[in-house]
C-alpha cells in the first residue's frame, strides 16, 4: 500500500472523524491523518481511462477529495509500433455525483521500440503549503520510447485547484550508472545537487564529458512554471525532486551491485 503525505500545520478533528467513517475494504490511515483507499472503492461516477493503479482520498476546505492514477499500454500495431498512456484525475466527492476538478493526460504515441509511461507512486503528495486549507496535488511519472536501458524523461507536476499547474521536467536516474568490471565499482555521472545551468555545466566539465546535453540524469531543465507561483511551491518541488532522484539513484545502484554480490558468493562457495 502506497502512502500520500498531507503536509499541514493543523488538521481539524472533525475531518479526521469523517475520514475514519469512510467505508472501504482496505484503508490505511497515515500518521498525518490522510486516509488512503483501495482502488476497488472508487465510487461510481469517477471515470478515468486505463487501468487504475492507485487512488487516494483526503479532506480540505473544499470537501472530500479523490485522486486516481491510471496507466495504459496498447498492443503493438501492424507496423510494430506501440503507444502508452498515463492519466491522473482529482474529484470532489461532495453532493450526489463526483465532480471532476482536473484531469492530467500524457502519452507516447507510435513508438518503434518499447513505449513506457509509469507513475512513481512515491512522488504522489498532497500538501497545504500555504496553510489556508487548500491543497496542492503532486504526481510524478517517467516517460520513454527506447530500446536500451537509459535515463527516462521524468515529470513532476503540481496541480492546484482547477487550473493551477506547475511542472519540473528532466531526466531520471535509471541507467545513469553502470558496473565497471575492471575497476570493480560503479561508474557514471553522479547525482547533481543543483540543477542550475551553471552547476550542471560545472559537473560536466569536472567529469570531462564535454558535449553532454542538459539536463543531466537526475536534473530538470528549468523552473519557468514557478515564475509567478508562491515561493513555497518551488521550495517544495525542488526538495521533492531531489529526494525522488536520490531514491532512484540508490535503487538503481543497488540493482547493479546485487548481481555482482551474488556472483562473488557463488565463486566463494566451497
Amino acid at each position: 500500500m502506497n502512502s500520500v503525505q498531507l503536509l499541514r500545520s493543523q488538521l481539524r478533528p472533525a475531518l479526521m472523524g469523517l475520514l475514519m467513517t469512510m467505508a472501504c475494504v482496505t484503508c490505511v490511515h497515515a500518521d498525518d491523518g490522510v486516509a488512503l483507499t483501495h482502488i476497488d472503492q472508487v465510487p461510481e461516477g469517477v471515470e478515468v481511462p486505463g487501468k487504475q493503479v492507485a487512488a487516494y482520498t483526503w479532506d480540505d476546505r473544499q470537501g472530500k477529495n479523490l485522486l486516481v492514477l491510471a496507466e495504459q499500454v496498447s498492443e503493438r500495431e501492424d507496423d510494430g509500433t506501440q503507444s502508452a498512456f498515463v492519466y491522473a484525475a482529482q474529484y470532489l466527492l461532495t453532493g450526489d455525483h463526483p465532480k471532476r476538478v482536473w484531469m492530467l493526460h500524457d502519452d507516447v504515441q507510435h513508438c518503434e521500440f518499447d513505449a513506457s509511461l509509469r507513475f512513481d507512486q512515491s512522488a504522489t503528495k498532497v500538501t497545504d503549503l500555504l496553510r489556508d486549507g487548500n491543497s496542492q496535488v503532486t504526481v510524478g511519472y517517467s516517460r520513454t520510447c527506447t530500446s536500451d536501458v537509459s535515463p527516462n524523461e521524468f515529470k513532476l507536476i503540481m496541480r492546484v485547484g482547477k487550473s493551477g499547474k506547475y511542472r519540473l521536467r528532466g531526466l531520471d536516474r535509471v541507467g545513469a550508472s553502470w558496473w565497471d568490471e575492471d575497476a570493480g565499482a560503479l561508474r557514471g555521472m553522479p547525482l547533481p545537487t543543483d540543477c542550475s545551468v551553471e552547476a550542471q555545466q560545472k559537473l560536466v566539465s569536472q567529469y570531462k564529458e564535454q558535449g553532454t546535453e542538459l539536463p543531466l540524469p537526475g536534473c530538470y531543465g528549468d523552473e519557468k512554471d514557478f515564475a509567478k507561483a508562491p515561493g513555497d511551491y518551488l521550495v517544495f518541488m525542488r526538495r521533492h525532486w531531489f529526494a525522488l532522484m536520490q531514491k532512484q539513484d540508490a535503487d538503481w545502484s543497488q540493482s547493479l551491485a546485487q548481481p555482482q554480490e551474488a556472483a562473488e558468493d557463488v565463486e566463494s562457495a566451497p
